[in-house]
Formats: C-alpha cells, sequence, structure tokens
C-alpha cells in the first residue's frame, strides 16, 4: 500500500512507452517485448522516472501555536462569529446571549448594591448602633435571597447557550470533515494530529471558554465603570495606585507565563496521541496477540507516556513560577487599599465602613483590570485550542491538506508529449493532475460505464525511486461486463482503483466513470463495519439513519443516500426483512442469523465478532442490496475459500452487476472477461479473459 501526499509538483520528465488507444477488444499494446514475461507480446517496459522534487507543505506548514496575535485573534473570529452571524439558529442565539448578557449586568448591579450595604453594615458596627445593625442585617439577608437566582441562573443559561453552541459547531465540523474525501486526504498525509480529539474535545472546550471569557470580559467593563466612579469619590490617589499596580502586574504576568501557550499546545496533542495508541490496542487485540506484541505496544505507549508526562512536567513548573506571582499579587491586594486608606480613617476624614467599601471597590477593579493576570493560565490553554481548531479549520478548507488545484481541477492539464526524447513526456504547468469525471448512471456513452482515457498514475509526492506506476492506459469497461486487475505488489492495482474513485490525483488523463453513491459501490479487502445494528450493517452505505426510534420492523428509520442506479428515477426502496435475510443467505451468511437468533436489530462489534472472511461476506451481501452499475472490489475475496468465491462472483453476474476486481489468485481469472496485468514501471497488457487465462495460470 502507497501513501498518498497532497500534490505532485513538475518539471520531471516521464520516460517510457506510450501505449497506444485500444483498437477493438483484446490485447492493447505496443510491440517489443522484453524478454521472460509470458503472454506479453506486444508492449515494452517504462524506464524509471527521476526523483520529484518536494512540493510545499500545506497543512503542515500551520502545525505548532502561533504566537502572533493577529494570527490568533484573526482564527478566533473565523471560529466564533459563523454560529451568531450565518447559521440558521443565529436568531434564537442571539436573544439567548441577550438574556445571559442581562443576567450579568444585573449581577453587576447587586455587587454595587451589597458593596452600599457593606458600607452601612460596618459603619453600624463600628458606632455599636444595634437598631442600625440589625437594620442592615435584614436588609443584606434580603439582598442576598434576591441576588442568588440572579447568579445562579446567569451560569444556567451560559452553559446551556455554550452547550447548544458547541452542538452546531460540532455538527459543522463534522460535515466539512465527513465533506467529500477531506477525512481521507487527512489520515493519508497526516497533515494534522487527532481529529477526533479536535471535534469532540476541543470544540467543547472553545465553546466554553470563549463564552466565559467574553461574558467575564464583559462583567469586567461595566463593574469598572461602576465601581471606579465609587473608589474614585472615595479618593483618587487610591485609584491611580490600583491603575499602576494593574498593569504592572499585566505585564510581570505575561513575560513569566509566556511559555505556557506552547506547551498547552503541546500537551493537548501529546495527551490525544496517548489515547490514540490505546485505542489502537483495543482496535488490533488480536493481531497483537497473535504476533506476541504485548512487550512491543508496551513499550510504545510507555514512549507516549514518556512525551506528555515530559511536556506536563514543564506545564507544571511554567504554572507554578506564575503561581509564585499571582499569588503575591492577590494577597498583597488585601493590604494595599487598606494601606493607602488608613490615615484618611485615622485623622477622622472617613467611617469604619468606608474602608470596607474602598477595599471591596478596589478589588473588583482588580479583578477588572487584572484579567489577564488572574486568566493568563486559562487564556493560554484558550489560545492553544484555538490554535488547534483554526489549523483545523484552515485544513479542512484546502480539502484535508491537498492543495486545492489538484482537488477541485476538472481538467488534468496534458503531459507535454514534445520532441525532449522519444518516449518521454514532460509535465507541464508545474501540476499534472488526472481529471475525473463524474457521469450520470446510462449516460457514459451507450452502454459505457467507465472508460479512461490516457491514464498515466504516479506516486504522490514523489517518495518512491521509480514513482512511475502506470502509463498511457486506455479501457474501456462497458455494462455487464468484468475486469481482472493483477500484478506484482507495488505495481498500482490499488492505486487505479483510488484513482477512479477520485482519491488520488497523481498524474494525467481522464477517468469518466458514475460518482460515488450514485451508481459506484467499492468493496475493500477489510470491509468498514460501521457502528450499530446489523440492519444498519447490511444497509450500509446505501441507506444512513435518519431518526432514532421505531422504524421498520423496530429498527431506526432509514433514507436512501445518493440515488443507486436509479438515477434521475425513483429511489433505491428500503429492503424489508425478507430482502435482508436473503442477501445473508446469498452472502452464505447463515451462520450469523444463527448466531444473533434472526434479530436483524441486535448491536454487536462487529470488527470484533466477524472473521475476516465473514466481514467480506457481509460486504457482499450490502453489495447485492445495493444493487449498484459498477463495483469495484480490492482482493475483497482474498479471505474466502474458493467455493464461496465462486458462490459470489455468480452471485454478481446473476444480478448483472459490472465490475473490476483487484486480484493476486489465478482462480479469479474464470470469473472475469479481461485481464488487466500490471507489470511495474508504468507498463501493462490487457488480455481477454479466455486468451490471458493460460499465460497467468503459467507464471503463478
Amino acid at each position: 500500500m502507497i501513501r498518498t501526499h497532497s500534490s505532485l509538483h513538475a518539471h520531471h520528465n516521464v520516460h517510457g512507452a506510450v501505449l497506444g488507444p485500444p483498437n477493438g477488444r483484446g490485447a492493447r499494446m505496443r510491440p517489443s517485448a522484453p524478454s521472460g514475461v509470458r503472454g506479453a507480446k506486444r508492449w515494452r517496459p517504462c524506464a524509471a522516472l527521476p526523483e520529484p522534487t518536494k512540493g510545499p507543505r500545506l497543512a503542515a506548514d500551520h502545525e505548532g501555536p502561533s504566537n502572533q496575535p493577529s494570527v490568533i485573534l484573526s482564527r478566533l473570529k473565523t471560529l466564533a462569529l459563523p454560529y451568531w452571524m450565518e447559521s440558521s439558529e443565529k436568531v434564537q442565539a442571539r436573544w439567548k446571549l441577550a438574556r445571559v448578557l442581562g443576567l450579568t449586568l444585573g449581577t453587576t448591579g447587586i455587587s454595587v448594591v451589597f458593596n452600599y450595604l457593606g458600607r452601612d453594615f460596618f459603619n453600624a458596627l463600628a458606632a455599636k448602633d444595634q437598631a442600625k445593625f440589625s437594620e442592615m442585617l435584614i436588609k443584606y439577608l434580603g439582598a442576598i435571597v434576591a441576588g442568588i437566582p440572579v447568579f445562579v441562573f446567569r451560569d444556567y443559561y451560559q452553559s446551556l447557550l455554550a452547550v447548544e453552541w458547541r452542538e452546531w459547531m460540532t455538527r459543522r465540523f463534522t460535515s466539512d470533515y465527513l465533506s467529500g474525501t477531506s477525512y481521507y486526504n487527512l489520515a493519508s498525509s497526516g497533515t494534522v494530529d487527532n481529529p477526533d480529539q479536535r471535534i469532540s474535545s476541543d470544540v467543547r472546550n472553545f465553546t466554553d471558554a470563549a463564552l466565559a471569557l467574553n461574558i467575564t470580559l464583559l462583567s469586567a467593563v461595566v463593574d469598572l465603570v461602576s465601581f471606579s466612579g465609587i473608589l474614585y469619590s472615595i479618593y483618587p490617589p487610591l485609584f491611580l495606585a490600583l491603575l499602576t499596580y494593574s498593569v504592572g502586574g499585566t505585564g510581570l504576568s505575561y513575560l513569566i507565563g509566556k511559555r505556557l501557550v506552547g506547551l498547552n499546545f503541546n500537551q493537548e496533542a501529546r495527551e490525544a496521541d496517548f489515547r490514540y495508541g490505546l485505542v489502537r490496542v483495543r482496535e488490533n487485540a488480536e493481531s497483537i496477540a497473535f504476533y506476541g506484541g504485548e512487550e512491543s505496544e508496551s513499550r510504545l505507549l510507555g514512549n507516549r507516556l514518556s512525551g506528555a508526562i515530559s511536556n506536563l512536567l514543564e506545564l507544571l513548573k511554567a504554572s507554578r513560577n506564575l503561581a509564585f506571582f499571582t499569588s503575591f499579587y492577590r494577597f498583597l491586594i488585601q493590604l494595599l487599599p487598606a494601606a493607602v486608606i488608613a490615615p484618611l480613617y485615622f485623622k477622622g476624614d472617613i467611617e469604619f465602613g468606608v474602608i470596607n467599601q474602598s477595599t471591596s471597590a478596589f478589588n473588583h477593579i482588580l479583578g477588572d483590570v487584572s484579567l489577564v493576570v488572574y486568566q493568563f493560565e486559562s487564556l493560554a490553554g484558550f489560545s492553544a485550542i484555538i490554535d488547534r481548531l483554526g489549523q483545523f479549520r484552515e485544513i479542512l478548507e484546502d480539502d484535508g491538506g491537498t492543495a486545492a488545484s489538484l482537488s477541485s481541477s476538472k481538467e488534468a492539464p496534458a503531459l507535454d508529449k514534445g520532441n525532449d526524447s522519444p518516449g518521454t513526456a514532460k509535465l507541464t504547468n508545474g501540476v499534472a493532475t488526472i481529471s475525473v469525471v463524474e457521469t450520470d448512471v446510462g449516460n457514459t456513452g451507450g452502454d459505457t460505464l467507465l472508460t479512461v482515457q490516457d491514464l498515466t498514475l504516479i506516486v504522490p509526492g514523489g517518495t518512491s525511486s521509480n514513482p512511475l506506476l502506470i502509463s498511457a492506459l486506455d479501457l474501456t469497461v462497458r455494462r455487464r461486463s468484468s475486469v481482472l486487475i493483477m500484478g506484482p505488489s507495488g505495481a498500482g492495482k490499488t492505486s487505479l482503483l483510488r484513482a477512479v474513485a477520485g482519491l488520488w490525483r497523481s498524474g494525467s488523463g481522464t477517468i469518466r466513470c458514475p460518482a460515488r453513491g450514485s451508481g459506484l459501490f467499492f468493496v475493500p479487502q477489510r470491509p468498514y463495519m460501521v457502528l450499530g445494528t446489523l440492519r444498519e450493517q447490511l444497509l450500509y452505505p446505501t441507506w444512513t439513519t435518519v431518526v432514532s426510534g421505531p422504524g421498520v420492523s423496530g429498527a431506526a428509520e432509514f433514507t436512501v443516500v445518493g440515488t443507486g442506479r436509479h438515477n434521475g428515477k425513483p429511489q433505491l426502496p428500503l429492503p424489508d426483512d425478507g430482502h435482508l435475510v436473503a442477501a445473508l443467505q446469498r452472502a452464505q451468511l447463515q451462520g450469523l442469523l444463527e448466531r444473533v437468533a434472526g434479530d436483524l436489530d441486535c448491536q454487536a462489534d462487529w470488527a470484533a465478532m466477524l472473521s475476516l472472511g465473514e466481514q467480506q461476506r457481509l460486504a457482499f451481501a450490502r453489495l447485492l442490496l445495493a444493487r449498484p452499475d459498477l463495483v469495484l472490489m480490492d482482493e475483497s475475496t482474498s479471505a474466502l475459500d474458493t467455493e464461496n468465491e465462486s458462490r459470489l462472483y455468480q452471485a454478481l453476474r446473476d444480478q448483472g452487476i459490472t465490475y473490476v476486481s483487484v486480484g493476486h489468485r489465478p482462480t479469479l481469472v474464470r470469473y472475469h472477461e479481461e485481464v488487466l496485468q500490471l507489470h511495474g514501471g508504468g507498463a501493462w497488457t490487457l488480455h481477454a479473459a479466455s486468451e490471458a487465462k493460460l499465460d497467468l495460470l503459467g507464471a503463478f
């Protein structure tokens, strides 16, 4: 299996034979066969390509935390504004935000009331005025009873709004992640770590922190205005002392704690890496057990844990250093206002209660203007989250880390087959791409379902010393026909299927085929087992659950995805229980029905419960239910015995499904009409199966 990269940069010479277009059916090649290749009388091999230069890293350029405030603010804007400005819920969201802001203003008003009540309360206490003291005590208790609901409901509605924002934002990220092949490009290119963590955890932390910090900022501004007047009216020098103290504290806290941003960013990534390692052990428990790989896995997990712990220790040291300063800063507040205003009290210019009032106002204002000091660690963590989500958003907009020009181009730049040298093709325009044209089923030109024209397929990114896989391939697959793709490992068999599916664009040429979900079906060697019931396994991916709850035969409600083979016509009907059972039986899975006692709505960990052979048969059951026009199968029967393999291929023929298979077994030839054999280095032969059978069997 060859790993994909996002783009292929050109100005390389493509050496090798240019295999001509077909003249009817049968073998299609140019003369000059090398010795030692049986059955290949009319082809000549292609020389190796020189090592391509590395293209620019796209998403990887964003890796690591950003230290530029402008970048962080830009990403914050990109992440935060869409919910409030673009979503269908924006009007309701704004009203709910206004409710929280109103309650926040109410909490500030209550704090001001408490400030004046506290002054009169302590004045009465200092004057030993029992009647006044009792009156103020009752008022104080009444204010507490009246004020508590405002504080509680403010926090409740704020949390509720954060949950709703998180749900919308998570759905948006999930939708973009699963849009097109972004998720595949991310997994193939490795341009971003742990997208699952970013969607599930970072989004939640972002909405909670963004709302909390913004509400705190509003409260700080209102507090600052409200209590500054109180403090200034008591003693202006105290107000000036406060400003000096807070500005100095903010600057020092930034200098001491600036390392926290990068450390928090790295901690998120390393914790996610460790968790992912544990998940991989769970998902591959049987393989690890067969290999006896427990010690190796333990060592690998230990290394990941050590990385997380090492970074965490650095994070704790940085937090400790900041805590020394913030603790001193906080405790000094208790003395500073009293020390500044005490001389006025000793002179008799102010009452005792004013000291308490000024201290309270001082603390409020200092908390407002020292927001960076008190919240620096939270702000550092929030900045790391903004970086991670902002990078993720940028990469998704780049189609999962692939060059947009590659993934979205409709027409590939042609290879410049100039006169540089015989058999040479030069990539033009800097980038060569394969053009994949999705066609309406039945409108691909008569009976034709798949057309490959002058396809040259190259290993993306230049990671191979011989990146040319296929050169100038022409292939036509008509309805109800079948093609087997064979060849040694690394020759490009699976890569050709990737190109047809639109997952690989490195090379040149044109592919015309039905769209995935609209007549094209893919069956991999290891089928994907979804989380859900046996019914959902069988209906995936043609039908999807739309409503949780009672539905067909007590299962969930389903809707068709795409248009199946009925493009432009009524959609495929949802199979009933009888059709599902029949599909299982045709796929030789009667035993599975017995194991679940005939319950199609039984839930299980199917990937762990079923052997690979059973999973492959289940994939065929899906295929028979979906009834696509064209199916691409990548060694889809590798775990099956020849008897089951024969029955499944016969089921495809009985249902009139056109199929293209990749396989190594010579016994597969009998189930196909044509054999495309890839020889590596760009060379290929295409035979009628009846002509190729003896040569291929002899070669094996």
